[in-house]
């Protein structure tokens, strides 16, 4: 079966635990403000999933420590049929399987994919769905609740992530709200607050993609540390309850 990639990574140390063979799926159902990689957002290179599953588990002596493969982008929910493929082999080869998605698609098709995977690498970007519309450009809030409930359903950990924007989501407000949703979901092993930065700006005039953000700053560290904390106490405050 054919799958469309726009890169990979045979050796990154950042895209969940362990070493890993990080592949960057093109294609996204969102056009987030502060994209770091707008250049997944057309198809990319497309690749056979005997091939790509071959080159992988080439790798699998340097899987240790609790590493694997990781499907990005982009966004690889684009592409459930694809990696549900790729997804089976791997899990009978016995390699650990992580997925990044943003979680604003489910179906069928993605519900499989996800009972494939060890570990989910989430974004919650907004804490309402006016925030998603109007930096995400998608209606997909409550998609994202929906994939929440049948992770923690299915029992499947989950990585949480959330990046911080100057003025958009940077208040303790903010913090509280984004605490309020993920609450009750005890499957989510840790919730990180990521910073807004603007590496990826370049990017933009490269591929002739307007920026929304253009002429922002990158997140202040030391207010950063300060959510940081908020979060921290109020996940503290829910363990010790």
């Amino acid at each position: 079966m054919i799958g469309y990639i726009s890169s990979y990574n045979s050796f990154a140390t950042m895209e969940g635990p362990g070493i890993r063979f990080a592949i960057f799926m093109s294609g996204c159902n969102l056009r987030c403000a502060y994209c770091h990689n707008p250049e997944t957002w057309p198809q990319g290179k497309p690749y056979d999933s005997d091939e790509l599953y071959k080159l992988i588990v080439r790798y699998k002596p340097y899987f240790r420590n609790g590493g694997g493969v990781t499907f990005s982008g982009g966004e690889p929910l684009t592409q459930p049929d694809f990696l549900i493929e790729l997804a089976s082999r791997l899990k009978e080869s016995g390699i650990h399987i992580a997925m990044d998605t943003s979680c604003g698609i489910l179906g069928d098709k993605q519900k499989r994919l996800y009972e494939l995977c060890d570990l989910i690498l989430a974004d919650l970007k907004f804490h309402t769905p006016q925030g998603y519309n109007d930096y995400c450009k998608g209606n997909v809030f409550g998609t994202v609740i929906e994939t929440f409930r049948y992770l923690n359903e299915k029992n499947i950990p989950v990585w949480l992530r959330t990046v911080i924007v100057p003025e958009i989501n940077d208040t303790p407000e903010d913090i509280d709200k984004y605490y309020a949703v993920i609450k009750d979901f005890g499957n989510i092993e840790k919730y990180e607050l990521k910073p807004f930065h603007t590496m990826g700006f370049s990017k933009y005039a490269e591929l002739n993609i307007p920026n929304l953000l253009e002429g922002a700053e990158g997140m202040d560290m030391a207010k950063l540390d300060a959510l940081r904390a908020r979060l921290d106490s109020l996940m503290k405050r829910e363990i010790q309850v």
